[in-house]
């Protein structure tokens, strides 16, 4: 199940857990080369890169990209890991949250206004959109707004408005430490937001770059949730990016199960 997957690799960035960096092995098998140089061989700035540490400032930037009642189980991948991160502490003013579709709202949702990923009964389970802020929606859901949320380029008057409609731009420093998840369609260095554009391995290397430069993290936790989802990895060459990825080169991404009372597959593996 990716959520478990997600929820391991969120706990050991957030908390620290101790491990030893180690001497790099050839990369034998070239098939499955990002995994290994991402996760095998990390490029880290101190010998002991998971020691524990003050883990104060944390930032999330959550992306569901897909359009369409058919990609349910997205929103629900998104707001799974958003739920998961409000009970942990983190609250809405340093999380980002972009759905790119009105999943909740939508006329073939049988229960309106929810999200179900472990079982709707009859209405009366765990709503995913309980107490949600939703900051970026619909056509505002761009390549471009992801890249500016990174880089801290907010359009004149985002984040001046209070209430209901209010945008999260949380401030990040070299202190901060950052958690980038993509939920959606994709391929081989690519990854699709609602059909219309794609945001490409190299804009993710070049964002975390630029980023670097402008000492805007400490770390990053890089999670991608999509068919070849390592594959978004494959450029990145800056320290302390820790990079999670649902499946290697080659390889789908699939749904965990579906809910014959939504009539959708709620959730991803």
């Amino acid at each position: 199940h990716s959520s478990i997957k997600l929820i391991v690799g969120f706990l050991i960035f957030i908390t620290g857990a101790r491990g030893q960096s180690k001497e790099r092995a050839p990369l034998n098998n070239r098939r499955h080369e990002s995994t290994i140089r991402n996760i095998i061989q990390p490029r880290f700035t101190r010998d002991d890169p998971l020691k524990s540490g003050n883990h104060t400032s944390n930032v999330a930037v959550i992306v569901s990209s897909s359009r369409y009642w058919f990609n349910y189980r997205h929103v629900s991948n998104a707001l799974s890991i958003y739920q998961l991160l409000k009970r942990g502490g983190i609250t809405d003013d340093n999380i980002v949250l972009m759905l790119a579709d009105d999943i909740p709202c939508n006329m073939r949702n049988p229960f309106r206004g929810k999200i179900f990923s472990r079982g709707a009964n009859r209405g009366s389970g765990d709503d995913l959109m309980e107490g949600v802020e939703i900051d970026y929606s619909g056509t505002d859901v761009t390549v471009d707004a992801f890249l500016r949320v990174l880089l801290g380029r907010n359009l004149p008057g985002e984040g001046e408005t209070n209430g209901l409609h209010r945008r999260s731009l949380p401030k990040m420093d070299e202190n901060t430490n950052v958690m980038v998840l993509l939920t959606g369609h994709g391929g081989d260095n690519f990854f699709k937001f609602q059909d219309g554009e794609e945001l490409m391995s190299n804009d993710i290397a070049s964002v975390f770059s630029q980023m670097y430069t402008m000492k805007r993290y400490n770390q990053i936790l890089f999670i991608s949730d999509t068919c070849q989802a390592f594959t978004m990895a494959d450029e990145i060459k800056v320290p302390n990016v820790y990079s999670v990825g649902s499946s290697l080169k080659g390889q789908n991404s699939y749904a965990s199960h579906s809910d014959p009372q939504v009539g959708q597959s709620v959730i991803d593996r």
